[in-house]
């Protein structure tokens, strides 16, 4: 088993301000479906979860995970393939599109709100650094028969929050990144 590790939003701008070759054109929301808030609630370790979507994927014959990210009820962020990976997440799409998952069943299930917070920052921080709008963030039911990320999820109401969210976003990626340098002595 692969140890896991759970971002805040700090490390995760850290993690996505580096360099990354790929170019990316859209962004795609998911649900895990299963495992639910309610196998959450029963078992609530990032890792273990994480783990298990790792080995349902390899199972399928991927090399691994096939989400960029995860975000977990607790609002923590896991990186799952790295940004200069293609994702395994959205047939069609995978070679141009990040692919964030949230765990949970969001077509019965209400999203926690601290996993809400942290998707909304997370894809305004994505949005910031890849020079994308809000207009590239999709669902993943927009390109399979599915209703993936949940019937609960509304995506003009998606990018609307995230819009609302980007200037702040924006604000704490640069004071984080001017953080860093600060700490490092690179003034």
């Amino acid at each position: 088993m692969r140890p896991w590790f759970g971002w805040t939003r700090r490390g995760i701008v850290k993690y996505i301000a580096q360099p990354h070759w790929r170019e990316w054109r859209r962004i795609i929301l998911h649900h895990t479906f299963k495992p639910s808030l309610a196998d959450w609630a029963r078992n609530p370790n990032g890792g273990y979860w994480m783990n298990a979507i790792d080995r349902y994927h390899r199972l399928k014959g991927w090399k691994g995970i096939g989400y960029h990210f995860v975000i977990m009820p607790d609002g923590l962020i896991f990186i799952g393939r790295g940004l200069n990976e293609v994702g395994a997440h959205t047939v069609g799409q995978n070679d141009k599109a990040i692919g964030v998952c949230l765990l949970g069943n969001f077509d019965e299930e209400i999203v926690e709100e601290a996993q809400w917070i942290s998707m909304k920052y997370l894809l305004a921080f994505l949005l910031h650094r890849f020079g994308l709008q809000t207009a590239h963030i999709f669902f993943h039911r927009q390109f399979a028969d599915k209703t993936c990320p949940g019937k609960r999820f509304i995506l003009n109401d998606i990018r609307l929050v995230v819009a609302k969210t980007l200037p702040d976003a924006i604000q704490r990626y640069e004071e984080i990144l001017y953080e860093e340098i600060l700490k490092e002595g690179k003034t």
